[in-house]
């Protein structure tokens, strides 16, 4: 795992047929500026459009281990001893596993 960088937009229309509000909104999550500059250039080509922030969002990306480093799966855990807690620190924090079985500790992003 690592941390990855997104971006959430969400699009409002005034173009809304079964909306009681009147509006259609639409979220979406893009993984590139590419991708993002695409449905920002889309949205302000639509009429309709009447607003479309976005926000970007840092994330762990990748798979999850599911075994520690001495090859133990990590079994479901317990309210006294999670097999997964969440460290927060200076870059945003690390996803960290506890292996039950040998005490192990991984932590990721390295």
């Amino acid at each position: 795992m690592e941390w990855g960088t997104r971006w959430h937009i969400t699009i409002r229309s005034d173009r809304a047929d079964n909306s009681p509000a009147g509006v259609t909104v639409v979220e979406r999550v893009v993984d590139s500026p590419a991708e993002l500059r695409r449905l920002v250039e889309a949205a302000r080509a639509d009429p309709h459009v009447v607003a479309f922030p976005y926000r970007q969002v840092r994330e762990l990306v990748g798979n999850e281990p599911d075994r520690c480093r001495r090859g133990h799966s990590y079994l479901a855990g317990s309210a006294t001893r999670p097999v997964r807690d969440w460290w927060p620190c200076r870059c945003g924090g690390h996803l960290v596993h506890f292996c039950r079985m040998c005490s192990a500790v991984q932590v990721q992003p390295a």
